[in-house]
């Protein structure tokens, strides 16, 4: 639940900064909440399995650490923006834990 409200704050939050440009120190906050909200995916991401996954969070995590914000020019940080912001929309459907077993045992029908 925790992680859900989480990143639906940083999902806004980010989309709030890719539409409106305020100022540049607007980066600071963003990348304080996006950064936490992918140490949440990540560990959410171990916890269900996923570790390709929580690989991808925790480059999330290095792209967003907040003591380096001025890292990248504003159209490649504007193109991380964007494609961050589809990550994190597409999270909970990423990190969902599957119905369907690991191993299916073959049963006498299918054989």
């Amino acid at each position: 639940m925790l992680t859900r409200f989480m990143t639906l704050i940083a999902t806004f939050v980010l989309a709030t900064s890719v539409l409106f440009r305020f100022s540049p120190d607007y980066r600071m906050p963003v990348c304080v909440i996006v950064s936490m909200a992918g140490i949440m995916l990540a560990v959410r991401s171990l916890l269900t399995g996923k570790i390709v996954y929580a690989v991808v969070f925790l480059a999330v995590l290095g792209i967003f650490t907040p003591f380096r914000s001025r890292q990248f020019s504003p159209v490649p940080a504007s193109i991380l923006d964007l494609l961050t912001l589809a990550l994190l929309a597409a999270s909970p459907m990423m990190i969902r834990k599957s119905t369907t077993p690991v191993v299916a045992s073959a049963t006498p029908e299918k054989l």
